[in-house]
């Protein structure tokens, strides 16, 4: 299995490195941060990103870029990694979700990785999901991966919502977005990885229609493997 991750993490570099993103349409408050850079900058039409750099937009705000021919738009209130928005398969997915379980273990005095907690902008209310405030820029990364799933990459989302829960560990009790990435494993056929997703989050704070429909999955995946 190690071997296998290693082989993944040298396929995964070699795709960030060939990407290469320009900015095509930019309305509102859009920033871009470069991974040498701890600035966020500005992003202007026909910019040049690196596939190293962060885009967080701002209330009302809005950007799409390209690559090659393809387009990607991202939408307000979001934080998206440039290397996350790219295709992936779904023996790729199993094994990025594998070296995020590799590293998100606990470290020997008993903590687990807590990875940063700051956050980015000033304060802006809430966004699509009203459970915590919109500038919270854990929040934002989560709205990010969910921006790739409208975008088509599915499995990009999980796997950069994933990251988030493990560098933003307050953002991993919000049911709604855990669901909505759950839902996604589901949808690929990773039943078991989608039976322990539900199980997790049946243990969170969840309201009556939300217990019902994790209850209903988890109920139906069941079925599902005991027919395999």
């Amino acid at each position: 299995m190690l071997s296998k991750i290693i082989f993944a993490i040298i396929l995964l570099i070699s795709s960030v490195v060939a990407q290469q993103f320009k900015v095509t349409d930019v309305k509102g408050d859009v920033k871009y941060q470069s991974g040498t850079s701890e600035n966020w900058e500005a992003i202007k039409q026909g910019e040049v990103l690196q596939s190293d750099g962060f885009i967080s937009t701002g209330k009302k705000s809005f950007v799409q870029i390209k690559e090659s021919d393809k387009v990607f738009n991202i939408g307000e209130l979001s934080a998206v990694s440039i290397s996350s928005i790219k295709k992936m398969s779904t023996d790729e997915l199993l094994l990025a979700l594998a070296m995020e379980d590799m590293i998100d273990v606990p470290k020997t005095n008993g903590k687990r990785n807590s990875g940063s907690t700051a956050v980015y902008g000033n304060k802006e209310g809430t966004g699509k999901n009203s459970e915590l405030k919109a500038n919270d820029f854990g929040i934002r990364r989560l709205n990010g991966a969910m921006q790739l799933a409208e975008n088509g990459l599915m499995e990009s989302s999980v796997v950069f919502a994933k990251e988030t829960y493990r560098k933003y560990p307050e953002t991993k009790p919000i049911p709604s977005y855990r669901i909505f990435f759950a839902e996604i494993l589901y949808e690929k056929g990773l039943y078991e990885e989608a039976l322990g997703a539900y199980l997790d989050i049946q243990k969170l704070d969840l309201n009556k229609l939300q217990s019902e429909n994790v209850e209903t999955q988890i109920n139906h995946i069941n079925k599902i493997l005991l027919n395999e």
